[in-house]
């Protein structure tokens, strides 16, 4: 009976054994490689289709402020000068107008043109531009009056398209020396006037004298008026006996003072001498 179970038992277990064991050997065969394709390469993009690489802005750096300097302090005797010259310029423009030679298309008129010149005539020359020639050459001081507002409205002108400033080679650089001539030779003189009165040597005025302090004058003698002799004896006084508590009074010899009289007295009257 125990014999039966036995061998099922291990006919059981021989089963298993060998079904495991196939298991296994069918792990360990490889299965067929299948051949795989290799993968394309890729292409680069075109150069239009490429993204541009970023680039940082480099750091913006803040200009320096710069401070101007000051204007200088004009002291007060050249300001003196200053307004004197303005005043003479105002002059000469008036008179220089009053004459009829003034004829300027900018208020007031330009003052070196009349300085230099003796004259102002540029309206004259705004007038003559045509459409074949439409620029004016100009003063560089009549030019700038135009741009900032001091020219005088006139039919057909713009500033941008008519009003120039004259060149060099038709009448600017003769300009210019004119305006170099007449002030170099005026500095020249005033800088030659001033430097012979400081190089001269200041007159020494002398020195006032000192005044001696005056005599007082002397106050006039007071004459005293003369008085006549009198008879009369000087008056003496009884002498007293010296007491023990003062001293002892000697009699004096002198004569007593006599104060002249300044009217005449009466006589008096003769007193007696004390026996």
């Amino acid at each position: 009976m125990l014999r039966r179970p036995f061998l099922l038992a291990c006919s059981v277990s021989l089963v298993f054994a060998l079904s495991s064991s196939g298991r296994l050997a069918a792990q360990d065969e490889k299965a067929p490689e299948t051949p795989q394709e290799p993968a394309p390469a890729a292409t680069p993009a075109p150069a239009e289709t490429q993204a541009p690489t970023p680039v940082e802005p480099a750091p913006t750096v803040a200009p320096a402020v710069v401070t101007p300097a000051p204007p200088p302090t004009i002291p007060p005797e050249v300001e003196a000068k200053l307004e004197a010259a303005r005043r003479a310029v105002a002059e000469a423009i008036v008179a220089a107008q009053d004459a009829g030679l003034v004829d300027s298309s900018i208020s007031p008129p330009p003052i070196l043109d009349i300085l230099i010149n003796g004259y102002a005539n540029d309206r004259a020359a705004l007038k003559a531009v045509t459409t074949e020639f439409p620029e004016a050459g100009l003063s560089p001081e009549v030019f700038g009056a135009w741009f900032t507002g001091y020219g005088l409205p006139m039919d057909g002108i713009s500033p941008e398209k008519n009003v120039k400033i004259v060149p060099p080679s038709k009448g600017l650089k003769a300009w210019y020396d004119k305006r170099a001539s007449f002030l170099n030779r005026h500095i020249n003189e005033i800088r030659a006037a001033k430097a012979a009165v400081e190089t001269t040597p200041a007159e020494t005025t002398p020195a006032p004298a000192t005044e001696e302090p005056k005599a007082e004058a002397a106050p006039a003698p007071v004459v005293e008026p003369a008085t006549e002799p009198t008879t009369e004896e000087p008056k003496v006084e009884p002498a007293t006996e010296p007491t023990p508590e003062a001293p002892k009074v000697e009699p004096t010899t002198e004569e007593p003072k006599v104060e002249p009289a300044t009217e005449p007295t009466p006589e008096a009257p003769k007193t007696e001498e004390p026996k």
